[in-house]
């Protein structure tokens, strides 16, 4: 018999997340709002930003493993019957963070100090994400239990990319299969661990399916009318290059593992 994950509960997984990420993101904003950069001083300002996030990003991706690991005892309540104990384990790496503040700077040196707050603000919410679904694989390996993943659009809008991957349904057997590196600044996918049997209420991947062929068509449509190329040769295009994003996600999924 089918056991359903109630709609509400994986909405209030997102609402959680999207909530530890803003509180995140607001404290490092604070910080960034009273820094001065002058070309002197980069160096400096570069630190503060760094150690800012220092003191914010292990409690606050934590906090978003432990959503997750809520998430994943109280599914497997529902389908198997028993908790697993699942625990929050983010996989947070703050010097892959630091990286990319690193690589953020040539904002400021172009004189984009507001394109650099930008992208040190996505940079959190990339890794409030990722936490949330890493902790279900995470638990996933512990877990004696079969499970495969769903990636579960909950947003208004989903990209192309999460349509692909949401069209599958339960088949992944690791989030790296599942598109870990594709988790983006406002991604609002869920990856939901499934045991035999489990639905996730008004999650229709055929539905899902049709949306990102539509989506497809319109693009390989307007690329032909700039291009002066065949909605077919488009198409084609369009197809290959998320076959080597699909790649790509393996391989970043096999490497966090």
């Amino acid at each position: 018999m089918a056991v359903t994950i109630p709609r509400a509960a994986v909405d209030f997984l997102t609402e959680e997340i999207n909530g530890i990420s803003a509180d995140a993101q607001a404290r490092v904003l604070e910080v960034l709002r009273g820094i001065q950069w002058t070309p002197e001083n980069v160096a400096q300002c570069r630190e503060l930003v760094i150690q800012a996030l220092a003191a914010v990003m292990p409690t606050y991706t934590t906090m978003a493993a432990q959503a997750s690991a809520d998430f994943y005892d109280a599914a497997r309540e529902l389908a198997v019957g028993e908790r697993l104990g699942a625990q929050a384990i983010s996989d947070f790496d703050m010097r892959k963070t630091e990286g990319a503040v690193r690589g953020f700077v040539r904002f400021v040196l172009d004189g984009r100090v507001e394109t650099f707050n930008d992208q040190v603000l996505q940079r959190i919410d990339y890794e409030m994400k990722r936490s949330a679904n890493m902790s279900v694989v995470e638990n996933g390996r512990r877990d004696p239990k079969r499970v495969r993943y769903a990636r579960v659009p909950t947003g208004a809008e989903t990209c192309d990319f999460c349509l692909m991957l949401a069209s599958r349904g339960f088949v992944y057997q690791s989030e790296g299969t599942a598109g870990a590196g594709h988790t983006h600044y406002a991604c609002d996918c869920r990856c939901v661990p499934g045991w035999d049997g489990m639905e996730v209420e008004g999650y229709d991947p055929r539905s899902i399916y049709d949306r990102w062929q539509d989506a497809i068509d319109a693009k390989a449509k307007e690329r032909a009318e700039r291009n002066g190329t065949t909605v077919s040769e488009e198409r084609a295009a369009i197809m290959a290059a998320y076959g080597r994003a699909a790649k790509n996600a393996r391989k970043a999924g096999r490497k966090s593992a």
